[in-house]
C-alpha cells in the first residue's frame, strides 16, 4: 500500500464522517491531510473552549482506535490511534478489562497505527505513522527505548513468543528483528518490492509471516533471515497475516475484500472467505483457533468457523470503519476499534449461517436506449494493454471486459486496443457493469457504487502501426442513464469539474454511446488508444469493471450491389412483370436493414 493508496483510503474515510462526525471534524482532518501537517488553528473565540477532559471508559472515546491488544491474563487492554490517521500526536491508552481508563503511554508525535503486548506482559510495543518504534516497560508505563531504522511508516509489529525479539514491518519494504533486552538491530530483510504491511510471529518462533502491498504473503527463517515460501493468490495489497494459536494456520488478508487460510506446515491456501464488502482491516483467532474474527473498512465485524470454512452469526455492522479487532484471551469479549472510538461486545454463540446463494451471474446489458436501430450489432474490443496513472490493476478478460484493482484515487485509464477486422468504426460504447466484488455492487469504485468519467478520448493510428497520433472527433454523446448534474455529454466538453455518473442507478449496467464525427474515418485494423480520465474531488469515483466496444459503419457497398440486380429482368417480357412488382419491397427492406 503507497502512500496514494493510503490518501485514497483516508478520503473515503473522511467522506463517511461527514455523515457520522459532522462536517466541521471533516474540514479539520482534510486541512491536516492537504497540507501533510496539522490542520492550522482556527481563529481564537470570544471565550477560549476549555479542552475536554481525556476519555475515562471506552464508552467515552470519540478518537481513532486503530489498533489494539490484550495482555494475556485478559486484564489490560492497549489501544493505539489519535486524532487522525496521519500527522496529529498519537494515542496509546492504557485500559483494564472493563473498559475503564487506567493511563497513557504518551510520546508519539503522530497517528500510531501498530501496538503489541509480549506474551509475559511486560512489554509493549508500538509504531507510528512518522516510522518511530517505541519500546515500554508495560507496568511502571515507563518507555525503555525508541527504535528508529524504518524509512517511512510503520503499520505492524509482533513479538516473539518468548519476547525477546520484536519484528517491525514498514513502507520502506524490509522488516527489521530487534532484541528487546537492549533496543539493538539483530537483522534486516528485504521482505518485499512494495511496502509491508503486516508480519506475524509463528507460535514457536522459528517463521515470520510477512504480507505486502506486492500482494505477496512470505514465510522467512527467523534466526537467518531468508525466505522459506512465497504464497500467492490475493489480487490487491495484504493488511493481515495471524498465525492460529497452535501455529497450524495462518489467516491473510487486505485490499481485495477476501480472506484467505493457509496450511503453515506446507503453505497451501484451503479455504477462501468472502462477504466483506471493503478492505479487511484486521482479524484475529479466537482463544482456542476455532473462529477467526474480522473486521473491514464497510463497518462489519464477521466471525467465520475454521473448520467449516463458512461465516458464523456476528455482531450488528458497525456505523463507522472498522480498524481493529481483537478476541479478548477468556474469548467472552470482542473488542472492535474504528474511527469513532472502541467498542467491548459479548462474544455471540457459534452459529454457522447457511451459505449465501450463488452469486448471479453478472447480466448481459441490454443494447442501450441510445442505439440507433435495435439491429445494430456492436463489434466488442479486446484491450491488448490496460495502465493506470494512480498504479491501479487491470485485469482484461478474454471477452474484453476489464476488472480494476488495487490503488484508488483520482486516475486515468489509458487502453489500446486494434479495430476488428471489416469494420469501420462510426461510434464506440462504453458500458459500466456491475460485479459483486465492488460498494454496492458498482460498477464504480466509490463507497456507494458510481463512478465519474471526467473525460472520454480516443486517439487512433493506421494499421500494423504502435502509434496513434490522431485524435477522434465526436459529434454527440448518449446514455442510457444520466445523473443529475453529471450527464454524459460532460465527458467530452474537455472540463474536468464534468462527466458521466450515474448515482441514483448503481448497481446496474450502464452505457455510453459516443458518435464519431462523418469527417473522421478510422481503418479497419487502426490502432485505438482510449482514455478515461477520473478526475472526481474524492479520488474514489473511478470505474471498477467496464468493457469498450465499437459500431460498425454501415457498408457504402451493400445498397450499390443491388442496382446490377434489378437491371438484369430490363428486357421487356412478358413473364418478368410479377417480379418487377416485388422490386420496391424488396429495395425498402434493404433500406430497413
Amino acid at each position: 500500500m503507497n502512500r496514494t493508496a493510503l490518501y485514497g483510503t483516508v478520503c473515503r474515510i473522511v467522506s463517511q464522517a461527514v455523515v457520522l462526525i459532522g462536517k466541521s471534524l471533516v474540514v479539520a482532518i482534510a486541512l491536516g491531510i492537504a497540507s501533510g501537517n496539522p490542520a492550522p488553528a482556527a481563529a481564537p473565540a470570544a471565550t477560549p473552549a476549555t479542552p475536554p477532559p481525556p476519555a475515562a471508559t471506552l464508552t467515552e472515546l470519540s478518537r481513532w482506535v486503530i489498533a489494539a491488544d490484550y495482555a494475556r491474563d485478559g486484564a489490560t487492554l492497549v489501544t493505539a490511534g489519535g486524532e487522525s490517521l496521519l500527522y496529529r500526536p498519537g494515542d496509546v491508552i492504557v485500559w483494564k478489562a472493563d473498559g475503564t481508563r487506567v493511563g497513557d503511554l504518551v510520546g508519539h508525535p503522530t497517528a500510531v497505527w501498530a501496538v503489541k503486548i509480549s506474551k509475559d506482559g511486560t512489554l509493549a510495543a508500538t509504531a507510528g505513522y512518522d516510522g518511530l518504534v517505541k519500546l515500554w516497560n508495560l507496568p511502571a508505563r515507563t518507555l525503555k527505548s525508541d527504535l528508529q531504522k524504518h524509512k517511512g511508516w510503520v503499520r505492524s509489529l509482533d513479538f516473539s513468543t518468548d519476547g525477546t525479539r520484536l519484528a517491525t514491518a514498514g513502507e520502506d519494504g524490509t522488516v527489521v528483528v530487534w532484541d528487546t533486552s537492549n533496543g539493538k538491530e539483530l537483522k534486516t530483510i528485504a521482505a518485499h518490492a512494495g511496502p509491508v504491511t503486516s508480519v506475524a510471529f509463528s507460535p514457536d518462533g522459528k517463521t515470520i509471516a510477512t504480507g505486502g502491498g506486492d500482494k505477496l504473503v512470505k514465510l522467512w527463517d527467523a534466526a537467518a533471515g531468508t525466505e522459506k515460501s512465497k504464497m500467492e493468490g490475493h489480487t490487491d495489497a495484504l493488511w493481515v497475516v495471524v498465525y492460529s494459536p497452535d501455529g497450524a494456520t495462518l489467516a491473510t488478508a487486505g485490499a481485495d475484500r477476501t480472506i484467505k487460510l493457509w496450511t503453515s506446515s506446507d503453505a497451501k491456501e484451503f479455504a477462501t472467505l468472502a462477504g466483506h464488502k471493503d478492505w479487511v482491516t484486521s482479524a484475529a483467532f479466537s482463544p482456542d483457533g476455532t473462529r477467526l474474527l474480522s473486521g473491514s473498512l464497510d463497518g462489519t465485524v464477521k466471525l467465520w468457523d475454521i473448520k467449516a470454512k463458512g461465516e458464523q452469526q456476528g455482531p450488528e455492522a458497525a456505523k463507522s470503519s472498522v480498524w481493529c479487532v481483537k478476541f479478548a484471551p477468556d474469548g467472552k469479549t470482542l473488542f472492535v476499534g474504528s474511527h469513532v472510538g472502541g467498542r467491548l461486545l459479548p462474544t455471540p454463540v457459534a452459529k454457522l449461517l447457511p451459505p449465501p446463494p450463488p452469486p448471479p451471474p453478472t447480466p448481459t446489458p441490454p443494447s442501450p436506449a441510445v442505439s440507433p436501430a435495435a439491429s445494430v450489432t456492436w463489434a466488442v474490443l479486446v484491450p491488448t494493454e490496460f495502465k493506470s496513472m494512480a498504479n491501479a490493476t487491470g485485469a482484461i478478460a478474454a471477452d474484453g471486459t476489464v476488472t480494476v484493482t488495487g490503488n484508488l484515487a483520482k486516475d486515468t485509464y489509458t487502453l489500446k486496443a486494434v479495430v476488428p477486422a471489416g469494420v469501420e468504426p462510426k461510434a464506440f460504447r462504453l458500458e459500466a457493469l456491475p460485479d459483486a466484488s465492488l460498494p454496492a455492487q458498482g460498477p464504480g469504485r466509490a463507497g456507494g457504487g458510481n463512478f465519474v468519467v471526467s473525460r472520454f478520448g480516443v486517439l487512433f493510428g493506421p494499421s500494423g502501426s504502435n502509434e496513434t497520433p490522431i485524435p477522434v472527433k465526436f459529434s454527440g454523446a448518449k446514455a442510457d442513464f444520466e445523473q443529475g448534474g453529471y450527464g454524459v455529454a460532460g465527458a467530452i466538453d474537455d472540463k474536468p469539474e464534468t462527466g458521466w455518473g450515474v448515482s441514483g442507478e448503481t448497481g446496474k449496467a450502464h452505457a455510453a454511446t459516443f458518435d464519431i464525427a462523418p469527417d473522421v474515418k478510422i481503418p479497419a485494423g487502426g490502432v485505438l488508444a482510449f482514455t478515461l480520465d477520473q478526475q472526481y474531488a474524492d479520488g474514489t469515483h473511478t470505474l471498477g469493471k467496464f468493457k469498450l466496444s465499437v459500431m460498425p459503419q454501415t457498408p457504402a457497398a451493400k445498397p450499390e450491389a443491388a442496382k446490377p440486380e434489378a437491371a438484369k429482368p430490363e428486357p421487356a417480357k412478358p413473364e418478368p412483370a410479377k417480379p418487377e412488382a416485388a422490386k420496391p419491397e424488396a429495395a425498402k427492406r434493404k433500406e430497413k436493414k
